[in-house]
């Protein structure tokens, strides 16, 4: 199966018409964001068919028993090139550092409050876009930033946050199409 089949597509369980949208795809499995905190890491061997929308061959209580993760969990990397990790040689902390320096990418984003936002899934020069609960998708200035350590901490709080969001589809900041973010991971 190749990169990027399943993002930004919805998903459905065999008894329910939306169990949420695919914000991560690895070679093994989909993360899909539902409503409200609920977010389900699903192998792909439990997808049915894919078409406009993924179909996971489990009714929705089987989903939520078996695959259902904390959204604070870190999401997965996409490919396994990107990955230190998973490679066969010993990295450490100051190579992969060195790598990938000072990124936001993956990092939990959560208002000044503390209220959770989502996650970051892609950098710009001046934005975080940042994948939220209820399939929301906010695409916030880095001027709004205020503190970055384990999580990306901004300035508005619900629902003054809500000014940044935009449509799940919409172009990302640097003009190119969402499906994008399906290559780079």
């Amino acid at each position: 199966m190749t990169s990027g089949q399943y993002f930004n597509k919805g998903v459905k369980a065999l008894d329910s018409p939306h169990v949420g949208h695919v914000v991560r795809e690895t070679d093994d499995k989909i993360v899909v964001f539902g409503g409200g905190d609920d977010r389900y890491d699903i192998p792909k061997s439990e997808i049915k068919f894919t078409s406009g929308n993924v179909l996971v061959d489990l009714p929705m209580y089987e989903i939520a028993k078996r695959y259902k993760v904390s959204r604070e969990v870190p999401l997965p990397t996409g490919k396994a090139t990107r990955d230190p990790w998973t490679r066969p040689e010993n990295v450490d902390l100051a190579s992969y550092e060195k790598e990938y320096p000072k990124s936001l990418f993956n990092k939990g984003v959560r208002t000044n409050n503390e209220d959770h936002v989502g996650h970051v899934v892609k950098e710009t020069a001046d934005k975080i876009v940042v994948f939220g609960h209820y399939d929301y998708r906010f695409d916030i200035p880095k001027s709004e930033i205020i503190a970055v350590g384990r999580n990306v901490i901004v300035r508005p709080d619900f629902p003054e946050i809500l000014k940044y969001r935009v449509d799940r589809d919409a172009p990302l900041p640097t003009g190119e199409p969402i499906d994008k973010l399906a290559e780079e991971q």
